[in-house]
Order: structure tokens, then sequence, then C-alpha cells
């Protein structure tokens, strides 16, 4: 127990939103069925005709919350807590919470676009966007570390972001836009709030150590 609290105590937001995204399933899942779109339509889930005519914005972000089935959840909520504190630990809760919320919103907004593009009038719902711009922030991690970052290393980021896509393109189902929307959120967050602090820092460091 004392092992879960220090865990809890080191990566707070990684814990707090597996709770949060686990608690709301629960509740969900008591009041109704959470692999029916339509009831998931009604709690919370992104559509285009929702947002766009019915002005209901905030499903950008409640849409993160919502699961299609306990599968749905227990896949992201693993990537979430394994890849979460790990990007955590690496840039602070702060800034970790600020990708985390903003690669979602991305994400959605993406996703959003595209059906509207299309004239899709998809049901989406998922962390998977967030997550998603946990991996591209990772990538950003490794780079200005000069390509490695405890095990991981850029050859190897960019290769779970290409078969984390590719695995959503060849599954039926899967908002692959929201994906997409995610990675590129979290690569650009990260780059400002984490990357270019973190090298103005090391070339400071670099300079001051210099001796003619």
């Amino acid at each position: 127990m004392s092992e879960v609290l220090d865990f809890a105590k080191k990566v707070p937001i990684t814990v707090g939103l597996v709770i949060l995204n686990i608690v709301t399933f629960l509740v969900l899942e008591i009041m109704g069925d959470t692999t029916n779109g339509q009831f998931m339509l009604a709690h919370g889930a992104l559509n285009p005709e929702m947002v766009l005519y019915g002005r209901q914005w905030y499903r950008l972000m409640s849409s993160m919350f919502l699961h299609f089935g306990g599968i749905h959840l227990a896949n992201n909520m693993f990537l979430l807590l394994v890849l979460g504190q790990l990007l955590e630990r690496a840039v602070g809760p702060v800034k970790y919470f600020a990708i985390y919320f903003g690669s979602g919103l991305i994400g959605a907004f993406v996703s959003l676009v595209h059906m509207l593009l299309v004239g899709a009038n998809d049901i989406s719902a998922g962390a998977s966007g967030a997550i998603f711009g946990i991996i591209g922030g990772l990538v950003v991690v490794v780079l200005v570390h000069k390509g490695k970052y405890q095990e991981y290393t850029t050859k190897k980021m960019l290769l779970m972001v290409a078969l984390a896509l590719y695995a959503g393109f060849s599954t039926s189902g899967v908002d692959n836009f929201n994906h997409i929307g995610g990675v590129i959120g979290g690569v650009v967050l990260t780059f400002f709030i984490y990357g270019i602090p973190y090298l103005v820092r090391s070339h400071k460091g670099l300079t001051l150590g210099k001796k003619n």
C-alpha cells in the first residue's frame, strides 16, 4: 500500500487522470450501456452535429473522459499509466497537465474538422488523443535530451508513434484523426513549454562553463 501511495505522490496527475476516467466509466456503466452510441452521445461524446449546431463545444473536453466499453477503457488506461508517468516525471506535473489536456483538445478538434469535411456524423469518445499527445511529448523529450532519455531513444519513440498510428488505421471504428491531432498537439505543446526552456537552460550552462 505504501508503494502505491509513493507512486501516486510522484506522479499525481497521471494517477488522478486514471482514477477520474475509471470513476466516470463506472458511473456511466451503472446508469446505462457504454457500448451504446446514443447513450454515450447523451452523456458528452463528440459529435459534429451537436457541436456545430447545438453549440455544445464542451464535448471536445467531455469526450476525453468517456470510453466505449471496458476493453476500450483498459487499453487506454494501461497506456496512460505506463507512458503518462514517464512524461510527468520528465516535464513536471503542471506542464504535463497542460500537455495532456491540450493534446486531447487538439485531437478532438482535428477529429471534428475531419468529420465536418467528409460529411460524417460519427460519435467519438476516448482518451486516445491525449495519450497520443503523451507519445508525441515523449518524442520531444527524447530529442532535446540528445536522442536518449532513460531507456527510450529517438528511434524507439518514432517507431512507437508509427506502430500506434498503424494499429489505429488497420482497425475499424477507430478515430484516427483524433490520434493524429493528439500526436501533433503533443509535439508542439511539449516543444514550446518544455523543449525550448530546456534547450535555453542547457545553452546557458554551456556558455557559463566556457573558459578562455
